[in-house]
């Protein structure tokens, strides 16, 4: 049976009602939530911060490196991610996080004691493990806590966090990496997210109905109630019925192709655009936080506002978004590291997936069943982190690799290229989705 998309902005039916809580204890949540995300982002790009001086302290390769950056972290994030969406239906979410960061820190901090290849391989790929536990769980807690129509909004500020710490991570590496050295790094971080990890079980303990699902009055729908079974053949249910929802997974998953491109920023900066590697990076960082904050902050409230002022889709916003902001990305690519096009490109590359994130995570969660929200967005995130995020990170390894061998002349720029020809695909899906998801509000 086809997944019905949602047909308008208004009162929810009492079954959708989000969970009993203050307004305080929702806000708290999120902002818990945050900093949270703000530890897993920094975790998670402290080795691309340090992509220079570790390829060269443990002898890797681009391949390699695209390796450690990519599948070796994505595969097993991806491929852990339903099943932790699974769990954050069934069983307490908050437990679910705490246990991902107790292990995804005490990976971090073995991350530092790595010697070759292989000793950084298996604490990345257990990183990934960790980490896989805090979007699926967060967003079904944040579904429960606040209504569709404040969605856009609060996943927009959830997922600030996610570019806070993508910049702190570079900007932390720029200045205080040549003092402490990346492995010092690594060991302080997994130690602070042990401490974390400890703060969000003593906040579980004394708000359980704060992260409690909303109870079905027909009985139905409960998901921490069904079982595995029920909440993958509901999510299978919804692939299969609903074309909206797989659009809107296929939309957000290509423009993480921008994402892909972001993990040899540092490299990129260094050997073909000759900058300093702890200028390369702390630049980086720093044109991150400024231009990502504010964006993933408002992007949000102005994906809300958009839809309700012309009365139309949080598709056609996201569509608007990229198709403004790409030729700057292209710009970028192209532009010398001391003309305005090159700082502006630069800050292009962050407003483009922080600005319409928060809306494109409410396409995915609009079109899909109250009772699966965790495994819908690990779903989202599997696919995102399989087809482009793993697979983009590799390839441009492995394509810069092969145009250098041929003695070509930028081989990561032009890698890197290719990638942004999957964002402007992107793009256009998601003015057919607005057309897709009007079609069918016209229809109904």
């Amino acid at each position: 049976m086809a997944t019905e998309p949602a047909k308008a902005i208004g009162p929810l039916p009492l079954s959708d009602q989000p969970a009993p809580a203050t307004t305080v204890t929702r806000y708290y949540v999120l902002a818990l939530l945050v900093l949270i995300n703000v530890l897993s982002y920094v975790d998670r790009h402290m080795l691309p911060a340090f992509a220079a001086q570790i390829t060269v302290e443990l002898g890797l390769s681009r391949q390699q490196f695209g390796l450690l950056t990519g599948f070796a972290f994505v595969a097993v994030y991806a491929l852990s991610g339903p099943v932790m969406g699974v769990l954050a239906d069934r069983f307490n979410p908050s437990r679910v996080i705490a246990w991902g960061i107790a292990l995804w820190s005490a990976m971090t901090w073995l991350t530092g004691l790595s010697r070759n290849f292989l000793q950084i391989l298996l604490p990345r790929m257990a990183v990934g493990i960790g980490e896989a536990t805090l979007h699926p769980a967060a967003a079904g807690i944040l579904g429960r806590l606040f209504e569709p129509t404040q969605r856009a909004t609060v996943f927009g500020l959830f997922f600030m966090g996610s570019h806070i710490g993508l910049g702190l991570a570079y900007w932390l590496a720029g200045t205080l990496g040549e003092a402490i050295g990346w492995r010092m790094m690594f060991m302080t971080l997994g130690a602070a997210g042990l401490l974390l990890a400890l703060v969000l079980v003593a906040s579980a303990r004394f708000k359980p109905r704060s992260f409690a699902p909303p109870v079905d009055p027909a009985g139905e729908g409960d998901s921490a109630a069904a079982s595995a079974g029920t909440v993958l053949r509901a999510l299978i249910a919804s692939v299969r019925g609903n074309a909206a929802f797989r659009q809107a997974v296929l939309g957000i998953s290509l423009l993480h192709a921008i994402y892909a491109s972001g993990q040899f920023m540092q490299l990129w900066l260094v050997t073909e655009k000759g900058l300093p590697e702890s200028t390369a990076s702390s630049l980086y960082g720093s044109v991150y936080l400024l231009c990502a904050i504010p964006a993933a902050m408002l992007g949000g409230l102005a994906a809300d506002w958009f839809a309700r002022r012309f009365h139309t889709t949080h598709a056609l916003f996201v569509a608007l978004v990229g198709a403004a902001t790409w030729p700057l990305v292209i710009l970028f690519r192209v532009a010398a590291p001391e003309s305005t096009g090159f700082y502006v490109g630069m800050g292009a590359t962050v407003f483009l997936l922080a600005f319409p994130y928060g809306a494109m995570i409410s396409l995915v969660l609009n079109e899909a069943p109250r009772s699966i929200q965790s495994t819908a967005i690990a779903f989202t995130m599997f696919a995102a982190n399989v087809l482009v995020i793993g697979t983009g990170t590799y390839a441009i390894g492995l394509f810069s690799d092969l145009l250098e061998a041929q003695q070509v002349a930028a081989p990561l720029t032009k890698a890197l290229l290719g990638a942004d020809m999957v964002v402007l695909i992107a793009i256009i899906l998601y003015f057919r989705l607005h057309r897709k998801i009007l079609a069918h509000l016209r229809s109904a």
